[in-house]
């Protein structure tokens, strides 16, 4: 009974062992990233503005950040979801894009080029031999390596931290670089312990619809973090804007539900007051990064700096990671999924 026992815990560890290996790989990637001169050509290339970032699936989800960022930093931008862009393309006809896309070869993406008429060409990919790469003035390769695993890990946190240095050069932001350090740092100890607190939230988690919460960059992390619970562990999640989830979305709160909420220094006050509410009807609470007063569970790095979005993001795709194999399902290739052409 033992060896059967045995067997089939080995087994369910071996699920999803592509998407585990290219969750791992990131700290790594983002040191690169803190020390190399990637930024500093996305930088250059839109220190002019006005910029739109466009993207689909996970990558619009790094377009919002990079714009929200950019934002900050003084530089006019927004974010298109690629299969909507030619509805604004008279709107943003002629200006700066920045496309990103994982493969450089998805259509909607190759389309939404063409729509907006772009005076300067951006590809922010993985691919500098790609479509994409040929028809753009300036190729930003994120140099991640091949993703085996369907559920992008790897692309998605590269190209945030590439658009994040990036925005705070464009403002003179100061030691930048550093926190992108610490961020590995901290991401590469929770990876290194065992999953124990992870999978005990994960086996919480795994029957229950999931809404995730956050304000600031953790609006597009929200969303990223909702993806990857529905691709990679058939979790119907769903991301919001703290503040706007309190408009209506409240509603929905209820004791077979489940709520996490992104926290860090600029997020927990709004955050804590929905997951006090999700609470108080008997909704699963969890955070990332802090705790949110005495409520629920907390998971993944401490918040503490720049790169918090980084911090979230990694606590997501560890947590489907979980979920799925608690579920018998193979995260590298869920069902009725290719590798996205993001």
């Amino acid at each position: 009974m033992k060896g059967s026992a045995d067997a089939l815990a080995t087994f369910f560890d071996m699920l999803g062992r592509a998407y585990e290996v290219e969750i791992r790989e990131q700290p790594g990637l983002w040191e690169r990233i803190a020390a190399d001169q990637t930024s500093a050509a996305l930088a250059d290339a839109t220190a002019a503005g006005p910029v739109v970032f466009i993207g689909s699936g996970s990558s619009r989800f790094v377009a919002q950040f990079a714009a929200l960022a950019y934002r900050r930093a003084g530089v006019v931008a927004i974010a298109l979801a690629a299969t909507e862009a030619a509805f604004d393309a008279r709107t943003h006809e002629g200006q700066t894009v920045v496309a990103v896309s994982q493969s450089g070869r998805s259509a909607d993406v190759l389309a939404a080029c063409t729509a907006l008429a772009p005076s300067r060409l951006i590809a922010l990919t993985n691919d500098p031999a790609s479509l994409l790469a040929e028809r753009a003035e300036c190729v930003v390769d994120m140099a991640c390596g091949p993703e085996r695993a369907v559920p992008a890990t790897k692309s998605v946190s590269v190209a945030l931290a590439i658009a994040r240095i990036a925005a705070g050069m464009l403002d003179g932001e100061g030691g930048v670089r550093e926190a992108l350090v610490q961020a590995a740092i901290d991401v590469r100890a929770f990876l290194e312990r065992p999953a124990g607190d992870i999978a005990t939230v994960a086996a919480q988690l795994a029957e229950r619809t999931v809404e995730v919460i956050g304000t600031g960059f953790g609006v597009s992390l929200a969303s990223e973090i909702a993806l990857k619970l529905k691709e990679a562990a058939y979790v119907q999640a769903e991301g919001f804007s703290a503040g706007e989830f309190r408009h209506g979305s409240t509603a929905i709160l209820e004791r077979s539900g489940a709520l996490i909420g992104l926290v860090d220094a600029h997020s927990r006050t709004r955050v804590e007051g929905v997951a006090a509410e999700a609470h108080a009807r008997g909704t699963e609470v969890v955070a990332f990064g802090g705790a949110l007063g005495t409520l629920g569970h907390v998971i993944g790095p401490a918040a503490r700096d720049t790169f918090d979005a980084l911090r979230w993001l990694v606590t997501g795709q560890r947590l489907a990671l979980e979920i799925g194999r608690l579920q018998g399902i193979d995260s590298d290739a869920p069902r009725g999924l290719k590798k996205a052409l993001t």
